[in-house]
């Protein structure tokens, strides 16, 4: 069935669930909330983004990341 069962679609499970499949292993993502992101999920309002769950910081200067 699945190689991965990975709880919580935060940013470490979502980066993990991809290069999984990009190595060809089958993931199952699961989530309480209805969102994925976990605690870095952000809504954006009138071309902004707000942070749900108070402020983050991600630091690389990678455009690839960025893009």
């Amino acid at each position: 069935m699945y190689d991965y069962l990975i709880v919580g679609s935060g940013l470490f499970g979502s980066v993990f669930a991809h290069e999984m499949a990009q190595a060809g292993k089958k993931c199952l993502v699961i989530e309480r909330r209805n969102h994925t992101g976990g605690n870095v999920y952000c809504e954006e309002r009138d071309g902004i983004n707000i942070h749900k769950y108070g402020a983050h910081i991600f630091h690389t200067s990678d455009k690839d990341v960025w893009d």
